[in-house]
Parts: structure tokens; C-alpha cells; sequence
């Protein structure tokens, strides 16, 4: 798939799809602070093609969440979409639970159309920042 839709408000990455976990895991946290950082308000992180021999474990799932969520506190109203192989996405929805306890607007997709999809409706929803 190509790059999705550039959205004045949205940053995308792919930060490689053969990275072990804890890499991944630090590269969304960087990617985080970097879309902060540039103004941002959305962050599509694509690794829907992961080709890691690991599946992320329930426990690893739930920190990783704690980790963006804090990461993200810098910018309220952050919206973020994480892009996993279909057979990787948690169907409890553990992330998206934990995210909205911690007031971190995330969701994990199987395929990039549908994590578009879902960040242009959140940020419609969105109340914009007053200094934008």
C-alpha cells in the first residue's frame, strides 16, 4: 500500500516491519514525540506488514499503552492509530481500554484504510486546540 492521505494534522510512520518488540515499542514513543513536536495531533504508525517472530504479550501490550499514553500527555486530545498484521490485533481491545481509562485516544487496526478511516473521524470529533 502507498502512504495514506496526508492530513494537515496527521503524521505517519512505518517504522519497519522487522523490528523486535522493544525496538518497535521505542520507536512509537520516539514517533509520538515527534509529531508532538511538529504540531501534530494525530499519528498513524503503520507496521501492518511486521514480520517479528514475537507476539506481543498481554502484559507488554498493557505497559507499551502506559508508555504512549504518557508520551502523548504533552498534547491533550492526541489521537493515535497503530497498524499490526490482522492476526496480531488483540480482539479484547486491551489497548484501547487502557487508553481511554488514561484519557489517550488509541486504537490498534488491521489494515491501514481502517485506521484512516477511524483517526479522520476522531479528529473531526475533536475539539481543536484554542492556539491553533
Amino acid at each position: 500500500m502507498a502512504d495514506p492521505p496526508i492530513l494537515p494534522d496527521l503524521a505517519y510512520v512505518a517504522p519497519g516491519n522487522d523490528l523486535p518488540l522493544h525496538a518497535a515499542r521505542a520507536a512509537v514513543t520516539a514517533s509520538i514525540r515527534d509529531a508532538i513536536a511538529a504540531g501534530r495531533r494525530a499519528l498513524l504508525v503503520d507496521f501492518h506488514a511486521w514480520s517479528g517472530n514475537e507476539n506481543p504479550s498481554l502484559a507488554l501490550r498493557i505497559d507499551s499503552v502506559f508508555e504512549w499514553a504518557a508520551a502523548a500527555e504533552a498534547m491533550p486530545g492526541f489521537v493515535m492509530a497503530l497498524v499490526m498484521p490482522p492476526q496480531l490485533v488483540d480482539p479484547g481491545r486491551i489497548g484501547f481500554i487502557i487508553g481511554r481509562r488514561l484519557s489517550f485516544d488509541f486504537d490498534v487496526f488491521g489494515a491501514v484504510d481502517d485506521a484512516m478511516a477511524w483517526i479522520e473521524a476522531e479528529l473531526a470529533n475533536a475539539p481543536r486546540r484554542n492556539d491553533d
